[in-house]
């Protein structure tokens, strides 16, 4: 996986998952262009974390959010608006999105990344290691019986990285399900041990379910994972990054 900064990328040809990487750190007059494209409700959010460094990364994600959407909308960022869902997910207001696009976005730690796709369900989940988090305590809290049992017979010096590509899998299935806490880690099963495919083994409420979806290991930086599920199969994955520099206009 090369993640390279486009020229310009505007098109979105069916079956094709646009993936978008920003690292959130970046100097004081990006951050500032990049408020300046926020609407006042995301202003608010932003002035809502306690921490400089929380709030400039919240700040830089949505930008990427709101100028990656507006390019292939063929809109300014300021005019990209949003509609919220029963568990808060974001979609596109309907009006400006006649194409029916469909986003995802995660950040952690210093990273943020973006998926969009024509039409097709999508979720991605990025997570920093944290060793303190990633326990076989936590696991058997959160994950099914067969994966804390996958989890707890692997090497210690294995546990960490395997229970985040556990984490990211089963968080990026509930983000492009749109359900929040009201779907269980424990209610689906996924692949995530070193070496197997990544893939949806289970699902309780519907076996069917499993068919619907594929899951992708995506390249993630030192100490992070990160996964992708789409909606479909045989889908062609790009990769961009994100450069404030290159899109923030101000």
């Amino acid at each position: 996986m090369i993640w390279a900064i486009p020229a310009s990328c505007d098109v979105l040809p069916p079956g094709e998952v646009h993936l978008w990487r920003v690292h959130l750190l970046q100097p004081a007059p990006v951050v500032q262009r990049c408020r300046d494209l926020l609407a006042p409700d995301e202003l608010n959010r932003a002035d809502r974390f306690y921490f400089d460094k929380d709030r400039n990364r919240f700040t830089i994600a949505r930008a990427m959010l709101k100028t990656v959407l507006g390019n292939y909308l063929k809109i300014q960022p300021r005019q990209v608006q949003f509609i919220y869902g029963p568990q808060e997910k974001p979609d596109l207001r309907p009006e400006i999105n006649p194409s029916g696009f469909k986003f995802n976005l995660s950040h952690s730690g210093e990273y943020a990344l973006l998926a969009v796709t024509p039409g097709l369900e999508v979720g991605i989940d990025i997570e920093q290691f944290r060793p303190d988090f990633g326990t076989q305590e936590i696991a058997e809290r959160f994950f099914s019986a067969e994966e804390a049992g996958i989890l707890c017979a692997l090497p210690e010096e294995e546990k960490v990285e395997a229970f985040f590509k556990c984490w990211t899998r089963k968080e990026a299935f509930v983000k492009a399900l749109g359900g929040g806490l009201s779907i269980p880690l424990d209610s689906f099963d996924v692949a995530f041990a070193p070496g197997a495919q990544p893939a949806l083994l289970r699902v309780a409420r519907d076996p069917q379910e499993t068919r619907r979806w594929t899951v992708y290991d995506l390249d993630a930086p030192p100490n992070y994972a990160a996964a992708l599920i789409v909606e479909g199969r045989e889908h062609t994955l790009r990769f961009w990054e994100w450069s404030g520099k290159n899109w923030v206009n101000g």
